[in-house]
């Protein structure tokens, strides 16, 4: 007995440890961005990996106000989120559709739909930018949205998919002999059991969006469209590398994903589970 109580404790201990490394290498980087965001650039040159031997919190204010991050993090926000309703509503609409009224249309359409998935982003490029120009839609936040809500159709309704078959059709039954019409039925009855799912889609597609670079730099080129990750990219050229201001900027457009994350970390894992093995 306690043999097995020595080896449960040494057990727990082992994996206690190889936690805490884990955590550790995980937060290491974000460690040295926040302890390098208030050290003098030419303290940053010399010595990045050593604690700060003068602290400037003015590099926060100076980042603020030379990159222009209050414009930048609204011109972030708003294509973050509008990307986000639009990918969240009409995937979950074309997987309700697809499974509840199954022909082969809707088969082949929804087929398509997720084949698309395999196609490399990089070939893609250049035909989202054609299609953008052809409806002069470069250089508006529009276009953004648009390019944004189109690629991420395909992945939400992949997701999407698994957690309608999870759905009961007999509630749906029932609403509609309760007078409820298709949109009735499906935002009052199906859209509030897809919400774990939805709320880790919404996550994950935050995630892409908000720190997104490519898509940004082929569309978003006017200086008052500029977005996070174009304006910390603007502080690196050929013989400049402001350090002091990319480090603090960068630790201010992390901050809200790893909240948002922090607060639905739960919601996140259990939407993936059940988009994952349900239908």
């Amino acid at each position: 007995m306690q043999e097995n109580t020595k080896k449960s404790h040494k057990s727990v201990t082992i994996r206690f440890v190889i936690a805490l490394i884990g955590a550790l290498l995980f937060i290491a980087p974000f460690w040295f961005v926040i302890m390098n965001s208030v050290k003098p650039l030419s303290e940053i040159m010399i010595s990045l990996l050593s604690l700060p031997k003068q602290i400037l919190f003015s590099n926060y204010s100076l980042a603020w106000t030379q990159i222009g991050l209050g414009k930048v993090l609204l011109n972030t926000a708003i294509v973050t989120g509008v990307s986000l309703v639009l990918i969240l509503l009409l995937s979950s609409m074309v997987a309700w559709w697809s499974i509840r009224h199954s022909t082969t249309f809707s088969k082949m359409f929804l087929s398509m739909l997720l084949v698309s998935l395999m196609v490399p982003f990089a070939t893609l490029m250049l035909s989202i930018v054609k299609v953008m120009s052809a409806l002069h839609l470069t250089d508006s936040l529009l276009g953004g949205i648009a390019s944004y809500s189109g690629m991420g159709i395909a992945f939400g309704t992949f997701m999407m998919t698994g957690a309608v078959k999870g759905v009961p059709v007999e509630l749906e039954e029932a609403a509609e002999i309760d007078g409820c019409n298709v949109y009735q039925t499906f935002f009052r009855v199906v859209m509030p059991l897809l919400k774990p799912t939805l709320l880790s889609l919404f996550v994950l597609d935050l995630f892409w969006i908000w720190n997104d670079y490519i898509v940004a730099l082929a569309l978003l080129n006017k200086p008052e469209l500029t977005t996070l990750q174009l304006a910390i990219n603007k502080l690196f050229g050929l013989y400049s590398n402001r350090w002091d201001l990319a480090l603090p900027a960068i630790v201010i457009s992390v901050l809200p994903i790893i909240l948002i994350n922090i607060f639905m970390q739960k919601k996140i894992v259990d939407g993936v589970s059940a988009g994952a093995v349900k239908g």
